[in-house]
């Protein structure tokens, strides 16, 4: 059977599907989409961003990215040794093989001349290569299928995935595994490179291939003779050595020979090994074609992703164009690994409401149908609204993410589309409880109404700035507040320097009026009213990361609800 046909056609295919990626990168995107912002503009600022790097200290930031986070995935180790481990094996072997033995004609010859793919190291690498990615792929299995209680989800992308890696690690086994036992195979090799003196030493090496490297003859069915071995040993070493070791090197394929018995008894032995060969080769050009369509896209995304981040830094100052072309490339940066539905803050709700586009993860795999708009039934859509509007913008999902993906900008891009396109819901639009990244840009209505609210608690709480001489101070029993875990707080400024909120000013003091251990500490000295004064309070995402990580167990989130009420009622008691 001729492969060029074969062969053109997946790569036909990965092609087109390579340019189906391209388009949707630089043509698609979340809302407020520029109208002006074409496919060549995007293009464009894409491509002024490479010389950009080349020649600036931007490169030294990408490829240290490229070597930490892509090549070491630093960034899944620091979230566990048992996943970094499944993903370092299965990148390694996949690419090792791809590398030094599907390409090995382009690159092993060309680094080793005395190259033969018989020989060691060759032999045994390429079985322990195979090995790494079956234990890569068996320990993925076994996370995704102990982590369900921890909100990890999985859909049949991702069992395909690891299904398609394990069929082309496996028939390859096999395939060597049936060549090691076939009979016609060897006697193509003593035809080309065997010369025999008698009849009996050429017995004699079937003998010790049968005893040492696995051969199914006919002549042998049972073993050999010891002392027949050992004279085909020595045949083995004047005649064989030098371009094929033992096959016991290649111990997985060995282990796996037998799989190919049936297969022997139905095709005969050199039609199994077409077989098992045929199937290999079409697995692994299949694979290549399907690799632009489907979740296993991130192997070329995922880096890319992390050479764009770490070129730009953690908070870079894009151009539209860019900010577009960013979020879209994110999109398929995504593995699926489920990392950010296990620590986002929000996934209590999802116990309650049971829709998985509360989870990170999950929003992330239907927001690339909504950036192409072929996602349409509104039941969809009002779950994906809920999931988006129940986000806390903590951030967590975008510091976790192993393909550092910026998901926070992502998701409050992504509410402007449910805002444009469908009805809001209107007890989210506030101050109160829509997060403030939304907020803070969003003009509208509802943001005059924000002005005259912030305009009347000013006047009725008294603000940390305005105060001009020393404080009185009250004692904490006079507060008020029922909650009196705040007793415990010693100022150690935790919760102020991991708030999300804080961080996303340069200047928060001035911005939130009062930082979270302010707030706490203003309790402690008995001023209740000074604590409801701080802007903080109201730009609280209410991530918890304060409450989860304070030394003493304040808790700051349940303090902060209790003080937002009683400023209501104060401020409603004024009106």
């Amino acid at each position: 059977m001729d492969l060029t046909l074969p062969l053109t056609l997946s790569l036909i295919v990965f092609a087109v599907g390579l340019f189906y990626r391209l388009a949707a990168w630089f043509g698609q995107g979340l809302p407020p989409v520029d109208s002006s912002l074409t496919v060549g503009r995007r293009l464009l600022a894409a491509l002024r961003t490479i010389p950009a790097t080349l020649f600036s200290s931007r490169l030294l930031r990408a490829l240290r990215s490229l070597l930490v986070d892509a090549l070491l995935q630093k960034r899944i180790l620091d979230q566990g040794i048992s996943r970094w481990l499944a993903h370092t094996l299965i990148v390694v072997g996949f690419l090792c093989l791809l590398l030094f033995h599907a390409l090995d004609g382009q690159i092993t010859e060309s680094l080793f001349p005395d190259y033969q793919s018989t020989l060691n190291p060759y032999l045994f690498l390429r079985n322990l290569f195979g090995v790494l990615v079956l234990a890569g792929i068996g320990l993925a299995v076994v996370r995704r299928i102990r982590l369900r209680t921890r909100r990890l989800r999985s859909n049949s992308s991702d069992w395909a995935a690891l299904a398609f890696l394990a069929a082309i690690i496996l028939s390859g086994m096999v395939l060597e595994g049936s060549r090691i036992r076939s009979y016609s195979v060897y006697q193509e090799m003593v035809e080309e490179y065997a010369a025999f003196a008698n009849d009996e030493d050429e017995l004699a090496l079937e003998a010790f291939w049968v005893a040492e490297n696995g051969l199914s003859s006919a002549n042998f069915p049972q073993l050999p003779a010891a002392d027949q071995v050992t004279r085909g040993q020595e045949v083995n070493e004047g005649t064989c050595t030098e371009c094929h070791v033992s096959n016991r090197y290649a111990f997985a394929s060995m282990a796996l020979a037998g799989v190919a018995t049936p297969a022997r008894a139905i095709l005969g032995d050199s039609g199994a090994v077409n077989f098992f060969w045929y199937l290999h080769i079409l697995l692994c050009f299949a694979f290549l074609a399907w690799l632009p369509f489907a979740k296993m896209f991130h192997v070329i995304a995922a880096p890319l992703n992390l050479l764009i981040r770490g070129a730009g830094g953690e908070n870079p100052s894009l151009e539209p164009a860019n900010l577009l072309n960013r979020q879209m490339i994110g999109l398929s940066a995504c593995t699926h690994c489920g990392a950010c539905s296990v620590a986002c803050s929000s996934s209590m709700f999802f116990a309650s409401f049971q829709n998985e586009f509360i989870l990170p993860s999950e929003k992330v795999q239907y927001l690339q149908k909504f950036a192409a708009g072929k996602e349409k039934d509104p039941a969809v859509w009002k779950r994906m609204q809920q999931g988006l509007y129940v986000c806390t913008s903590c951030d967590r999902c975008t510091t976790i993410c192993p393909s550092g993906i910026n998901l926070r900008e992502i998701f409050v891009n992504s509410r402007y589309q449910l805002l444009a396109d469908g009805p809001p819901e209107s007890a989210l639009l506030s101050h109160f409880s829509f997060p403030l990244a939304l907020a803070q840009v969003r003009i509208g209505d509802h943001l005059q109404a924000l002005k005259k609210v912030t305009e009347l608690f000013r006047q009725r709480f008294q603000r940390l700035a305005d105060l001009s001489g020393p404080i009185q101070l009250d004692g904490a029993e006079s507060t008020g507040i029922a909650n009196h875990s705040y007793l415990g707080c010693y100022s150690c400024a935790r919760c102020s320097n991991i708030c999300p909120v804080v961080r996303s000013y340069e200047h928060p003091v001035e911005a939130l009026g009062m930082l979270p251990h302010q707030i706490i500490f203003s309790l402690g000295i008995g001023k209740t009213e000074l604590a409801m004064g701080a802007k903080m309070l109201w730009s609280c995402s209410t991530c918890y990361l304060c409450q989860e990580n304070c030394p003493n167990q304040v808790e700051l989130c349940d303090i902060f609800y209790t003080l937002k009420n009683s400023a209501l009622i104060e401020a409603g008691a004024q009106t």
